[in-house]
């Protein structure tokens, strides 16, 4: 069998897309399943290393814009290899030549569409819909998720596979990164909050800045809240917030940092906070839990499942409860330790490998049934 992956992605500074698609190929190449493949990348260069070597493994450049690489060269790549399954993410072309897999981490662009542009909801729509129309097999990466997408595309939940995801494992190495001088040039201070992810509006950032604000007007006291995370659509809300709650010396942007200025944020942070509203799965509370950081995050969507009982949990909208679960967490060295211990074993429960061997039983599958 010949499977094409579609890892355009990976350089593109796509957060938790990025992170999966990687990560995947990494696991897939030390799994070594008896099956050709051949990786679409916008930025080969990325891939070369994992894949040098590995002689049933190879990378071919395709463009990032989709509307190049799903019309014309994805389609032409599956007639020139002689492609028997193509793997994407969200969108397939619509005449790919050959049977297609999609992942889709989430359809949060159909149940909250306020939250996307007028253009990323009208793609992400139509792409999808076509592809799951096209009778593609899906994955994806929680039961939330699998609830959702047979919800609003009517695919029953059969011909849906949930496949966990993990930790980076890159991010739970020891780092350089994170040092007394290291944070003074990115300005920070110890001791700090953090939180990770993109600047868009289901990330709740604003939630969370309106509970360091309650939280410091309460108790205050010197630490700072450090956000990481490269800006999106409705970001500049954000900072109207900040201005007038006036906590422009109390919080730092740091935009999109590298794996190893991550790895040292996450071990030197005294408390990780992910305030989403909305999660397909979650990635950065994994990465956060396995470099010993203790967590408070929301009951929302699929973050149970991620967390189990390793977090202190509250609900995403209740500003108030968010800053006590943040403040009791500061004040309190027993209860980081007993969190910080529940996460490093929750933690340990995902792994890459079974991602990519429940990855393969699905390209098996589609093999035997086209």
């Amino acid at each position: 069998m010949h499977i094409l992956i579609d890892a355009h992605m990976v350089g593109e500074q796509e957060s938790g897309n990025e992170r999966y698609v990687l990560n995947l190929i990494t696991a897939l190449v030390a799994l070594a399943p008896p099956a050709d493949f051949t990786v679409a990348a916008s930025h080969p260069d990325l891939l070369q290393k994992i894949l040098t070597g590995h002689k049933r493994w190879r990378v071919v450049p395709v463009s990032a814009p989709a509307w190049r690489r799903l019309g014309f060269e994805l389609p032409a790549l599956v007639r020139r290899e002689r492609v028997d399954l193509l793997h994407v993410t969200y969108a397939a072309p619509v005449w790919p030549g050959c049977r297609v897999l999609t992942t889709v981490h989430d359809v949060s662009y159909r149940s909250h569409p306020e939250w996307f542009s007028v253009r990323d909801r009208l793609v992400l729509r139509a792409g999808v819909g076509l592809t799951l129309a096209a009778g593609a097999g899906v994955i994806t990466i929680s039961e939330h998720s699998r609830m959702e997408i047979s919800q609003y595309y009517g695919v029953p939940k059969s011909r849906i596979q949930v496949t966990l995801l993990a930790g980076d494992p890159g991010l739970s190495q020891p780092s350089g990164e994170g040092k007394a001088a290291e944070l003074a040039r990115l300005g920070i201070r110890s001791p700090y909050v953090l939180a990770v992810g993109n600047l868009q509006p289901r990330k709740n950032l604003s939630g969370l800045i309106r509970a360091v604000g309650e939280l410091k007007r309460k108790t205050p006291g010197s630490f700072q809240l450090v956000i990481a995370g490269k800006a999106k659509w409705r970001e500049s809300d954000l900072f109207s917030e900040i201005r007038q709650l006036g906590l422009e010396s109390d919080v730092c942007f740091l935009g999109y940092v590298s794996d190893e200025t991550l790895t040292g944020l996450y071990r030197q942070a005294t408390v990780f906070v992910y305030p989403s509203l909305y999660e397909g799965f979650g990635l950065p509370l994994l990465e956060a839990m396995a470099c010993g950081v203790p967590v408070v995050t929301t009951r929302s969507t699929s973050i149970p499942e991620v967390v189990g009982e390793a977090a202190l949990m509250v609900e995403a909208t209740d500003t108030a409860a968010l800053a006590d679960a943040i403040g009791r967490v500061l004040a309190d060295e027993s209860l980081r330790a007993a969190l910080r211990e529940k996460g490093l074993k929750q933690a340990a429960r995902f792994s890459w490998e079974r991602t990519a061997r429940e990855t393969w039983n699905m390209y098996r599958q589609s093999g035997e049934k086209s």
